[in-house]
């Protein structure tokens, strides 16, 4: 009796191997992109926590509730290293854009939104350090009035991850708020009606290149970059 064996020919193992490379090609960089994603996200929240604990901690030091008698007053006394893990201070506009943010930099990306559009991540009034943990804060004073009463004094401005790649808002670049009765919200709580703003308009906003609302789509979808 004869027993008939069979096996893959040479070109179906082709056809195999060029297929699973095929979905490897596209999966792939979905995939790392999603793990980058998560990454930020984690730094972002890692960052306003640290925050969040820093405005608590300034609180109990002054004795008081509003942190407009506290080092939130003033840039300079904010941002130093009894307060962050400092490794580096730009103190004007032209250290801050070159130092720090290093912007122009050779081989360092410019900033865009996620249209694609170019924006600065800092201005004059900007007092900028970059942290440790490679992050980069700046902090610039404001004085704007709430829905509810509070008043916002101050904003950062974060790349969580410093001057690598992707510099994009949303992605790694982030701006947020802090309040006088010691909020740290997105741009939405500062406005009328804001705090029943929908996740899903603050996703588009942001995917539309209104960097100012990417803050609010993370921390409302979970702290996670769903878009």
């Amino acid at each position: 009796m004869k027993t008939n064996k069979s096996a893959f020919t040479l070109t179906e193992l082709l056809i195999a191997l060029g297929v699973i490379g095929a979905i490897a090609a596209i999966s792939i960089p979905s995939l790392m992109s999603t793990i980058n994603n998560k990454i930020h996200a984690t730094e972002l929240k890692n960052t306003v926590a640290s925050i969040q604990q820093l405005i608590s901690d300034q609180m109990i030091a002054h004795k008081t509730k509003n942190l407009e008698d506290t080092d939130f007053a003033s840039p300079a006394k904010l941002l130093t290293e009894s307060n962050f893990s400092v490794v580096k201070k730009c103190t004007n506009a032209t250290s801050a854009k070159n130092d720090c943010w290093k912007i122009g930099t050779a081989g360092v990306r410019p900033y865009k939104t996620l249209n694609n559009q170019s924006l600065t991540p800092w201005n004059a009034a900007d007092y900028t350090v970059v942290t440790k943990n490679g992050a980069i804060l700046s902090y610039t004073l404001t004085n704007r009035a709430m829905p509810d009463g509070d008043k916002v004094i101050g904003y950062f401005r974060v790349d969580v991850n410093g001057s690598d790649s992707p510099n994009i808002s949303g992605r790694d670049y982030f701006n947020f708020f802090v309040t006088k009765n010691g909020k740290i919200v997105d741009q939405y709580a500062t406005q009328e009606g804001g705090d029943s703003t929908p996740v899903a308009t603050k996703v588009a906003n942001c995917l539309n290149g209104e960097m100012y609302t990417c803050y609010g789509a993370v921390v409302d979808s979970g702290w996670k970059i769903t878009y």
